[in-house]
């Protein structure tokens, strides 16, 4: 991969970073709102696609085993999600 587009996509994963954190940020002490949770959890998961893809160089080559380390974390993240809401209903 190109030095500038790997350049690129690195300032995506920062930004995004950048973005999950001032969302969460804006919560302090209290409980992060369903919604709020679930873009940071979005943002997680566009991260976690630019750094299998193009950090670890798997754009275009293997793509099951980019689809395997893009499924687990966002499993995980859709868990967490169903917790928290699961605990807002109960």
């Amino acid at each position: 991969m190109e030095s500038s587009k790997l350049f690129g996509s690195a300032n995506w994963v920062m930004m995004l970073g950048i973005v999950g954190a001032l969302i969460a940020a804006q919560w302090k002490h209290e409980v992060i709102p369903v919604l709020a949770l679930a873009v940071i959890l979005a943002l997680t998961i566009a991260k976690i696609r630019l750094i299998v893809l193009d950090f670890m160089g798997l754009r275009g080559m293997r793509p099951n085993l980019a689809r395997a380390l893009m499924i687990w974390p966002a499993f995980f993240s859709a868990l967490s999600l169903g917790k928290v809401v699961l605990a807002a209903v109960l």
